[in-house]
Order: structure tokens, then C-alpha cells, then sequence
């Protein structure tokens, strides 16, 4: 009785969409024009980058300038979402002082502010998303991660129970959909430091196919978001340099560290400035322990102990007491890192060759970022933490700013695909989050996080 309650009241609510959309059929706005794309249903899928987490949490603030929202403004269409309210979903991560330059992890935690809204949202991006969970995820207990003890309660927030992702997407009957997700499939292995398993490619290939097949089937126009370099984000580039400088200064050759294998290995000053070895940023606390012998507090698997004053061996310079496996990615994890996402992105081509679809260049995007920047407005955005301007506090999320170039880079696809001349979105109107251009991070470069705050970090 109750599953035929809630079917009728789904297709009432989606009854109401469709003819409560229905004014948007034509869209039109001086100044530009749709070409042929039609956005009176737009719907996203993704993972946390569609929902816009920023600095280890989702809240409001940043919501507003998801890339899909802004997208939406853009176009001037309908766009809802699940917000939630500052500090949002918990663990933001903020500044505490200056110099030197400290977070710190709030503890405080919003609320959901429009769960009553009538229909599904518009936006279907859920932190923490894989693959399989756009197929088969309905709540929290039935995500991939509740596999692993992690059950992620932002699936009953943002589906409530009302279907998958993928489900809520079709029943709207879309008019165009963006669907980018499949970095957590190797991200949670990457900053973890290989700690996780990667989703193999054979599934990833099933899954994502069986996503496309049925967007293919709902008429809608699709983009597709690409899966993007991941190790070319601020959370891979910011603490191994700092930690070369250190050692470099010390007349130090380099670091040992443990590998997955058991073994150990060692990373020169070279490696580190080069980022042949990656330090993650979850380590910065770690940082300054190298070398020492009165208070290092990492054991080999990464479980912190209390100060030991007679430990007998200097913290990451030694074999017997080796910088922890779980915050560093060595050179046989990078290389699957980049096998998997290599193979991941040809399937994401293939499956958009076969079907149509446009695809929005992540990789590229994320790579020139960190390799020479990119500009918009006047500013150029790089992969510096921090002061680069595009990533927030975690390393990995985008600022506002981020985001609205992660939005004009969507709109450049939608323009050339579509023959439309959607105005790109005027980057430096966005606040920047992050107002700290030129801020010092400490001697060596190494900003203070604490400790455990950014072990779990995913999309």
C-alpha cells in the first residue's frame, strides 16, 4: 500500500513539472540565443563537484554558484537544489590565523532548508557519489560506500526516497542533462594513498554505459563531464614541494616512506619539487615531524600515538619509522591513477561518439590549471593553494570562482555544440571565497590542517 502511495505521489509531482515547466518550451533573452538546445527541464547527475562542495562541506554560499546554477542563470531557466544551510554539511574547513597560516575544522553543522520542496531537484549531485551509486543508490544504506561502514545520509537529503539519481533525472523528462561523475571511482584511492579499492575498468565501462543508454533514451541533450587529472589538484601539489624546500635546507637527501607492498621506499628533493612521489595534503601535519625523534607520532599504517621521548629512529628519514603509506602516492600508484583515469576517459569518449553527446573537457582543464593556469576576466586561476584562486581549503573542491569556470567551460561546449551564444559568466562578479591573495603558508610552504580533517576526502 505504502509503495503504491509513493508511486502515485511521484507521478503527481512529476505531472506538475512538466506542465509547471512547460513555459520555458521557448526560451528567449536579448542579447543571445539557445540555438537548437532546449533547457526548460535541466537536470544534472554528478558527485560533489555538480552539488558544490567547497572547502569540506556544502552549504549555501557556495550552492549558489554550483557550475549548473550558474549555467541555469545563464539561460535563464528553473534550477533547484538541496541547500543547506551555513556551515552546511558538516567539517568546513576555515581559516583560523594568518600567519602562520592555520585551518581549522568547524564544528558546527547546517540543515537542509528545502526538503518540502514538491518534485525532485534539479540538481541530482550528491557528495560522495560513485559510479554505481547513480543506478543504484536510493539512501544512505544502499550506497557504494555503506559497503565500507560509510553510509552517506546526503542521499536520503537529496533523494529522499523518491528513487536514484538516475530515476528522479528520467522522470522529469529532461530537456538537457549534464552528467559528470566517475572521479571517485579512482579518487578515493588516490587520496587515501592507494588505501582504496579502484572501481575496475570493466565495471566502470558497464556502468557508465547503462547511464548513457537510458539518458539516450529520454530525448534529452546531454553533456558529459570527462573524469579529470585528479593528481593535478592543489591536494597533490602543495605539501611535497614544502617538505623539498625543508630538506633542502637541511642538507637532507630525501624521504623514506612506506608502500602498500610493505616495503619501503625513498623520495628525493628531485622527486618531491618534480611530484614523481606526491605528498598528500592530509599529511601537512606530519610535515613538520620529519626528522624527528622526540615526537614523531605516526606508525607505519598512519594510527597516530602519543609523543614517544625515547623513539630511537627521525620520523620519514628512516626505515624503521617511514612516512606513512596513507598520505603519499608513490610512483606505481600514480601510474594506475593515470591508467585508470586514461581508461576511464576513453570510455566516457566512446560512449559520447556513439550517442551524440557533447563532452566538457575536465582533464585538460584541470591540467592547464596546474600546468600554466587559465584566465578569465582578468584573473588567472592556478593550482597554487590558496593563492592559486581556484581550489578551496581542501584542496580539491573549487572556490565560487572555480566553479564559474567550471561553468563557462560547460557553456563554451553548449555554444559550440548547440549554435548557441549562451554570454559566458563574468568570473571576477563571483566572490572569491578565498580573499587571501599573497598570503604566506610558513617557511616552507606547508599551510596547517588538522589532523584527520581531510582523510576521507572525496568528490
Amino acid at each position: 500500500m505504502k509503495n503504491k502511495i509513493l508511486i502515485v505521489t511521484i507521478s503527481v509531482l512529476f505531472t506538475l513539472i512538466y506542465f509547471g515547466c512547460d513555459d520555458y518550451n521557448k526560451l528567449t533573452a536579448p542579447g543571445f540565443s539557445l540555438g537548437s538546445a532546449d533547457f526548460s527541464r535541466f537536470v544534472s547527475i554528478g558527485n560533489s563537484l555538480t552539488m558544490a562542495e567547497q572547502s569540506s562541506s556544502v552549504f549555501e554560499s557556495s550552492q549558489m554558484y554550483s557550475f549548473g546554477k550558474l549555467i541555469a542563470n545563464q539561460v535563464e531557466t528553473v534550477y533547484e537544489q538541496a541547500i543547506f544551510s551555513d556551515p552546511g554539511t558538516g567539517g568546513r574547513l576555515e581559516v583560523e590565523v594568518l600567519e602562520p597560516f592555520t585551518l581549522y575544522t568547524n564544528p558546527n553543522q547546517g540543515s537542509p532548508t528545502n526538503l518540502t520542496y514538491p518534485a525532485p531537484y534539479n540538481n541530482l549531485g550528491v557528495k560522495g557519489a560513485f559510479l554505481t551509486d547513480v543506478l543504484n543508490a536510493r539512501d544512505q544504506n544502499s550506497c557504494y560506500t555503506a559497503n565500507f561502514g560509510s553510509p552517506n545520509p546526503l542521499f536520503d537529503a537529496v533523494l529522499r526516497g523518491l528513487g536514484t539519481q538516475l530515476e528522479l533525472a528520467i522522470a522529469q523528462q529532461p530537456t538537457f542533462t549534464t552528467l559528470w561523475i566517475g572521479h571517485n571511482d579512482i579518487l578515493a584511492f588516490a587520496t587515501r594513498g592507494g588505501l582504496f579499492p579502484v572501481t575496475s575498468v570493466q565495471s566502470f565501462s558497464d556502468n557508465y554505459n547503462a547511464i548513457v543508454n537510458a539518458l539516450d533514451g529520454s530525448g534529452a541533450e546531454v553533456v558529459l563531464g570527462n573524469i579529470c587529472d585528479v593528481k593535478a589538484a592543489a591536494f597533490f601539489r602543495t605539501v611535497g614541494p614544502g617538505i623539498g624546500l625543508s630538506l633542502q635546507q637541511n642538507q637532507l637527501p630525501g624521504i623514506v616512506y612506506a608502500k602498500t607492498s610493505g616495503d619501503v621506499g625513498s623520495a628525493s628533493i628531485d622527486d618531491l619539487f618534480g611530484f614523481n612521489v606526491l605528498v598528500l595534503l592530509s599529511g601537512s601535519s606530519a610535515a613538520e615531524l620529519i626528522g624527528d625523534v622526540t615526537g614523531a607520532y605516526y606508525t607505519l599504517n598512519g594510527i597516530p600515538v602519543p609523543p614517544n621521548v625515547n623513539t630511537q629512529f627521525p620520523f620519514g628519514l628512516t626505515p624503521e619509522n617511514p612516512w606513512p603509506n596513507n598520505l603519499i602516492l608513490d610512483p606505481d600508484e600514480i601510474a594506475v591513477v593515470d591508467m585508470t583515469v586514461a581508461a576511464y576517459n576513453n570510455i566516457i569518449e566512446t560512449a559520447a561518439s556513439a550517442k551524440g553527446f557533447a563532452v566538457m573537457d575536465g582533464f585538460t582543464l584541470i591540467r592547464d590549471i596546474a600546468a600554466t593556469g587559465v584566465t578569465y576576466n582578468g584573473i588567472t586561476y592556478t593550482a597554487e593553494f590558496v593563492n592559486g584562486g581556484f581550489y578551496s581549503l581542501d584542496g580539491i573542491h573549487p572556490t565560487s570562482q572555480g566553479y564559474a569556470v567550471v561553468a563557462n567551460e560547460f557553456i563554451k561546449v553548449i555554444n559550440q555544440r548547440y549554435g548557441a551564444t549562451v554570454p559566458l559568466i563574468d568570473v571576477s562578479t563571483i566572490p572569491g571565497t578565498i580573499a587571501f591573495k599573497g598570503v604566506s603558508l610558513g617557511k616552507f610552504g606547508i599551510p596547517k590542517i588538522p589532523y584527520g580533517a581531510l582523510d576521507n576526502i572525496i568528490f
